[in-house]
C-alpha cells in the first residue's frame, strides 16, 4: 500500500522493525556487563520505537513526541552512566520496559485498522512477539536489580542475558529448569508471560498464518 497522507514513511515495513530487534537480542544475548549496558539498550529500543512508529503509520503529531520521549531518554541514560548504582541501572531497565512495551501497542492498532491480512502483517505479528518477550525480561532484570536477594534460585549473579534467556525460555515454555525463580512476585509474572506468550501464539499468529495460507490458496488460478 501507498504511504498514507499525514504520516511518516511509508506504513506496515515491519522487516525493519525485526532487524532491529534481532541486534537487540544479539547485544543482550551476548552478556555484556556494566554500567554502560542500560545505555546502549535505550539507543537500540528508542531507535526500535521510532520505526515501529513509522511502519505503524502513525500521525506526523504521535510520532513527533516519540522523538521527544526517546532523547529525552537517551539524555537521562547517559547522564545516568556517570552516576551509576543499582537503583539508576534499575531505573534505565523500567525506561527500556516502557519504550518497549509501547511499540507493541502501536503495532496491533495499526494492523487492526489497516485489515488486510499479507506478509507484512505476518511481520508486524511476529515484531509484537519478540517485543513481548523483551517486555517481560527488562521486567525481570528491574526486579532482580533492585531487590537485594537473588532473582533466580540457581545463581545470585545474574546477567542481563539470564533474564532474556529465561525470558523467552519462559513464554515458549520451553521450559529447561536451569534458571528458575526463586520468589513469588517472579514466580508469578512468569507464569503470566508463558500465559501471555502461548495464548498469542495459538490465537493471533495462528490465525494470521491460517488466513494468509487461504489467500494464497484462493489466488491461484484453477487447473
Amino acid at each position: 500500500p501507498q504511504a498514507e497522507a499525514g504520516v511518516i514513511g511509508d506504513p506496515y515495513r515491519f522487516g525493519i522493525v525485526l532487524l532491529l530487534l534481532l541486534a537487540t537480542f544479539i547485544f543482550l544475548a551476548s552478556g555484556p556487563t556494566g554500567d554502560w549496558v542500560p545505555l546502549v539498550a535505550v539507543v537500540l529500543q528508542g531507535a526500535t520505537l521510532l520505526a515501529a512508529f513509522t511502519a505503524s503509520g502513525v500521525g506526523r503529531r504521535l510520532w513527533r513526541l516519540a522523538l521527544v520521549v526517546v532523547f529525552a531518554a537517551l539524555v537521562s541514560s547517559s547522564a545516568a552512566v556517570f552516576f551509576g548504582g543499582k537503583w539508576i541501572s534499575g531505573s534505565l531497565f523500567l525506561l527500556n520496559l516502557f519504550l518497549v512495551g509501547a511499540a507493541p501497542v502501536v503495532i496491533i492498532n495499526s494492523l487492526v485498522r489497516r485489515r488486510v491480512i499479507d506478509l507484512r502483517t505476518v511481520l508486524g505479528a511476529v515484531c509484537v512477539y519478540v517485543l513481548i518477550g523483551m517486555m517481560w525480561s527488562f521486567a525481570f532484570t528491574a526486579i532482580g536489580t533492585f531487590d537485594s536477594r537473588a532473582f533466580f534460585a540457581q545463581q545470585s549473579n545474574a546477567t542481563v542475558a539470564d533474564y532474556l534467556y529465561f525470558s523467552f525460555v519462559t513464554m515458549t515454555t520451553t521450559g529447561y529448569g536451569d534458571l528458575t525463580a526463586a520468589h513469588g512476585l517472579g514466580r508469578a509474572l512468569a507464569v503470566l508471560e508463558a500465559l501471555i506468550g502461548q495464548l498469542y501464539l495459538v490465537t493471533v499468529i495462528a490465525l494470521l498464518v491460517s488466513n494468509l495460507s487461504r489467500r494464497g490458496r484462493a489466488t491461484q488460478p484453477e487447473v
